[in-house]
């Protein structure tokens, strides 16, 4: 047999401990208690007004992987490097870092 219970959520219209609010309401069977439990009410005041945990934040993946061909020729086309069809990948890719390279060192002495 089902004991009437009462169930509470926060926030609410009462006054609770540390200056939190909360709700109650009663309930008199169990599937009322399973509605309510289901609505984001809880058996006891404490588990209703603890704070609640921030949703957990998904992992951004590292992307590892090469740059693609279109990548490589977009950051040369920015960087102003010359290069065409039979430039190889790997031979692009050099030219864009010893690029990066030489604006760092640009930057570097620029400074002093």
């Amino acid at each position: 047999m089902f004991e009437p219970k009462l169930v509470y959520k926060s926030p609410g219209d009462q006054h609770g401990p540390e200056g939190k609010t909360y709700s109650w309401a009663g309930v008199k069977t169990q599937e009322e208690l399973d509605g309510k439990l289901a609505d984001g009410w809880h058996l006891t005041l404490g588990e209703a007004i603890a704070p609640k945990e921030a949703p957990k934040q998904t992992e951004i993946p590292l992307d590892d992987s090469a740059p693609t061909r279109s990548e490589l020729e977009e950051k040369a086309t920015q960087l102003g490097l010359k290069f065409d069809g039979r430039t190889s990948d790997s031979k692009l890719g050099q030219r864009i870092i010893d690029a990066l390279g030489q604006q760092d060192g640009m930057d570097e002495t620029s400074v002093h």
